[in-house]
């Protein structure tokens, strides 16, 4: 009679834990899915509104953007200067605060009734910087330095949310969280960024008096100096542009020293790396619907009229290309006879379409002088190549954390590819050619092109490797079971 009731007892428990189980997983997708949604909508905005809120256009009476990225004289880079420190900050604050939401949230599955406060709380910061980008336009420099204040009250809850997240993690999970070193180094590496940060800011507009702050490019001797840094070519410059860039790099590393340390012990958990590339793919999507947006500007509808020059055609053969592409990849997904079976040769197969459709587009971006074709080749490439994402995010569940860091750097700078090119088709509509005067041969368009292409080679690469390594030992082995057979 005792060992029934103890039987009973325990698949009672073993039940209610099930419910318990079941709920959480509940809340968890309804906030992914309200976080996800969020961001779409606000990205959405952002993007549709551009000439407002990523242009700036209410810093001038006229309301016109062909002063954008314009130096040309003292008016035009003070106000550039102000236009893309607004959009930095509050960009910035709106896309960290989202990405850290949402790994948050991953990371906090087994107590996810707990982390809604957390939730709110990043979420209104996200929320308020997009407020701002529709709203603020102030021209006084001052105002600009006291929004970026917005950045101490953030690094409180970074902080904050670090702390209860340990607390918490030392009971769940003691293995990982049994000492504090990583969080404090976490903490003191946060600090000393944000803090650099509003100390270059208070020496740059408060090194002048009151009356000449608004004038706080002219005879300012920090601004003074970066300038002297990027541009004169110099021993001294040099190692202070290296060790600029080494300091910020370990103090990102630093920063992440926890999620570091968890990836080199192998006792991290990729699924918080897995799902935030679901978040980068729904970012490429409402990326790529504004992108079309961008081809019906003024500048672009001329460019729908018929050429007689067969080189202008030349795009079209490279958009069959990419779609040939796509269909390969599709047939040796689901046609059972031509199926790849294998983690590893699904990478090399996934890894080479890609590279083989952002080669296409490097080759039309050469090619071709007219805007319209380019864009549509982009347009085509970055459809195709979200496509084949989906898929094989679908098809593969357990890829290695290289595959996933890559997958994430490859999804982001296609992202950025479409991104700069609708950009560039704003801008030539209001008669502004910025993205074409840069330091440099190629264009803006075709630098994050390549960057796509060197990523996706660097995948290609790396997968292959792991393939010969994989072959290897699969072979020492055979040899030395017949070795010892014979």
């Amino acid at each position: 009679m005792q060992a029934n009731s103890i039987n009973n007892k325990k698949v009672y428990d073993d039940f209610e834990s099930m419910l318990n189980n079941k709920k959480r997983n509940n809340l968890l997708l309804v906030l992914k899915i309200t976080l996800i949604s969020f961001l779409v909508v606000f990205s959405g905005l952002i993007l549709f509104f551009a000439p407002l809120t990523l242009f700036s256009n209410k810093l001038v009476d006229s309301k016109s953007i062909n002063w954008f990225l314009d130096f040309s004289n003292p008016a035009f880079e003070r106000i550039n200067y102000i236009a893309l420190f607004r959009i930095f900050l509050l960009l910035g604050i709106f896309l960290y605060t989202f990405i850290a939401n949402f790994s948050n949230l991953i990371n906090q599955r087994e107590a996810t009734r707990k982390y809604i406060v957390w939730f709110v709380i990043y979420l209104l910061f996200s929320l308020t910087s997009l407020v701002l980008l529709f709203t603020f336009f102030k021209k006084n420099i001052v105002d600009y330095y006291y929004l970026s204040l917005i950045s101490v009250p953030l690094l409180a809850v970074d902080i904050a949310y670090l702390i209860y997240k340990f607390n918490l993690k030392k009971k769940t999970d003691p293995v990982n969280y049994k000492n504090k070193i990583s969080m404090i180094i976490s903490i003191i590496s946060r600090t000393i960024l944000v803090i650099s940060f509003i100390a270059i800011l208070s020496a740059w507009i408060f090194s002048k008096n009151a009356l000449e702050r608004n004038d706080f490019l002219n005879n300012n001797k920090i601004h003074n100096f970066f300038v002297e840094l990027f541009s004169q070519r110099s021993i001294k410059n040099l190692f202070l542009m290296i060790l600029f860039i080494v300091i910020i790099v370990v103090l990102i590393f630093l920063i992440n020293i926890e999620n570091i340390i968890l990836v080199i012990s192998k006792q991290g958990k990729i699924n918080v790396i897995k799902e935030k590339i679901l978040l980068f793919i729904s970012l490429s999507f409402i990326t790529l619907i504004w992108f079309i947006r961008t081809l019906f500007y003024k500048s672009e509808i001329e460019l729908f009229k018929v050429s007689k020059n067969l080189s202008d055609y030349l795009y079209l053969i490279g958009i069959g290309l990419i779609l040939l592409v796509l269909i390969g990849y599709l047939l040796v997904s689901f046609i059972k006879k031509l199926k790849v079976k294998g983690l590893l040769f699904n990478n090399i197969v996934f890894g080479f379409s890609i590279f083989l459709i952002w080669i296409i587009v490097a080759a039309i971006s050469f090619l071709t002088e007219i805007k319209f074709n380019l864009n549509i080749t982009i347009l085509i490439a970055t459809f195709s190549s979200l496509v084949i994402l989906v898929i094989y995010r679908l098809k593969i569940a357990n890829e290695a954390y290289y595959v996933s860091i890559l997958l994430e750097a490859i999804i982001v700078l296609i992202t950025l590819s479409l991104l700069i090119s609708g950009l560039n088709s704003i801008l030539l509509a209001n008669s502004n050619q910025s993205f074409y005067l840069i330091n440099s041969s190629l264009s803006l368009e075709q630098i994050f092109i390549i960057t796509t292409i060197a990523f996706a080679f660097l995948f290609n690469i790396a997968t292959t490797i792991n393939l010969i390594v994989s072959l290897s030992k699969i072979t020492k082995k055979e040899n030395s079971q017949y070795l010892e057979r014979n």
